[in-house]
């Protein structure tokens, strides 16, 4: 084959001049469009370039149809006209791997036209498959239907949308778990406020509104029992582990009610020691009843109990110090509840002191093993030897438990306060808001 190049004005101008020298013997090979600067850059000219070959001479397109057998082409073997239709072949497929569409006309090159497929008959068959093909469902043809599955499969990858109010949560949790709040009393709270936020969304409190929320749910969560603290029983019995401060706290309650109000105000106050078991125990509250003018009388067993009560009966309020000893010894609980039922049971009510410095665990073992006394409110003690009351107040509230007083040191009676929420807020941190100094203010309420 002989490649030929022709140059012209437009890609039109030189296919038509190469078919006017050429005729059907000419095939384009490739085509380039060049643009030359004319003088100085100042002018463009453009110009079309086209790779041709030739052939030897033209095959005369046959159809399958009008194929002749070898034997009726003269001077040609049947080897010669295989080869030469498959050159046909080979022809035609790298015209048509080499086109290249004109830019500037959108037409196609006449050279290039399927003229075989134009020109062969279709059988009757074939016409009748193609028409019953386009019967087919148009669903499946569809641009938009085939497009749907990558459409779901991007909505698919899309990342799912932030809460906005988990920053918020997660904040709510970390406050809690500094405060060592239980896990159950957590998720309650965190429950609650997202409970109550969430109708308002989109609109998000700030950091310093929601901590007043969390604030709002742990003092609407913390019971009081104001009426023991202003209308206490004839007969106070305060019952607990040993170790937990039961006699510095029973001569700070001594105080509140015989010493420290106005004279007019004051009660008449007796104790009554139970203790003695513990070295020492009857010479320290012994100790406290001089310092405070307070009587104070012992009672080793349940006769000498039941003589104190009646000495004692005159009194308007009897506190009793009960038997420090470990609250898993059953035969000493079994004896003290014994014994707490000789007064009056209408007139006589236990409650339980527990330290703020004891674990969870411990607390909630202590909650058990007091629990045949049938416990009417808690006295948290010893808050100075802790940084967090967040474990008493998970207990209290998970047993429905009410504080009734909260003591912060051994001096007497200085170091003991009535139960508040206020104080309860100066014992938490972490928190922006400064509750120490609310409790400053509120101070004088409570004593």
């Amino acid at each position: 084959m002989n490649c030929i190049t022709i140059v012209a004005p437009t890609y039109e101008e030189a296919v038509r001049e190469a078919r006017e020298k050429y005729g059907d013997r000419i095939r384009i090979h490739s085509r380039k469009d060049v643009v030359a600067s004319g003088f100085l850059g100042i002018r463009k000219k453009r110009h079309c370039e086209l790779t041709c070959f030739l052939i030897e001479e033209p095959v005369q397109k046959k159809t399958p149809a009008a194929a002749e057998p070898a034997e009726t082409a003269p001077g040609k073997s049947a080897e010669q006209l295989r080869r030469e239709a498959e050159e046909e072949r080979d022809i035609r497929r790298f015209e048509k791997e080499a086109y290249t569409p004109d830019p500037e006309s959108n037409t196609p090159d006449p050279a290039f036209e399927p003229e075989e497929e134009i020109q062969v008959e279709q059988p009757a068959a074939t016409r009748e498959q193609e028409e019953a093909g386009e019967q087919e469902p148009q669903e499946t043809q569809n641009p938009q239907d085939l497009q749907e599955p990558h459409e779901q499969a991007k909505e698919e990858e899309k990342e799912p949308e932030k809460d906005p109010l988990e920053p918020l949560m997660d904040h709510a949790r970390s406050i809690l778990a500094m405060n060592d709040f239980s896990d159950s009393y957590i998720n309650w709270i965190v429950s609650d406020l997202r409970s109550q936020l969430e109708p308002a969304l989109p609109a998000v409190p700030t950091r310093n509104e929601f901590e007043l929320l969390i604030v709002d749910r742990i003092v609407g969560s913390v019971e009081i029992d104001h009426n023991s603290q202003l209308h206490p029983p004839k007969v106070f019995a305060l019952v607990g582990p040993t170790g937990v401060g039961k006699t510095t706290t029973i001569a700070k309650i001594a105080a509140i009610y015989g010493t420290l109000p106005p004279e007019e105000m004051r009660k008449k106050v007796k104790i009554i020691t139970m203790d003695s078991f513990r070295v020492g125990a009857y010479e320290q509250i012994e100790s406290f009843g001089k310092a405070l003018n307070i009587p104070v009388l012992r009672a080793d067993d349940e006769a000498q109990f039941y003589e104190a009560l009646e000495m004692a009966n005159d009194a308007e309020l009897i506190l009793i110090d009960t038997i420090g000893r470990s609250p898993r010894d059953n035969e000493v609980n079994v004896k003290l509840q014994t014994m707490l039922n000789v007064p009056d049971r209408k007139n006589t009510r236990c409650y339980l002191a527990v330290s703020a410095s004891m674990k969870k665990i411990d607390i909630d073992r202590v909650f058990e093993q007091f629990r045949m006394f049938n416990i009417v409110s808690v006295i948290v003690t010893k808050t100075d030897e802790t940084q967090t009351i967040g474990n008493i107040l998970s207990i209290c509230h998970d047993r429905h438990v009410p504080l009734l007083f909260i003591t912060d040191g051994q001096m007497v009676p200085r170091d003991i306060h009535k139960a508040s929420s206020a104080f309860v807020l100066s014992l938490l941190k972490g928190f922006n808001m400064d509750f120490n100094s609310l409790w400053n203010t509120q101070i004088g309420s409570d004593e």
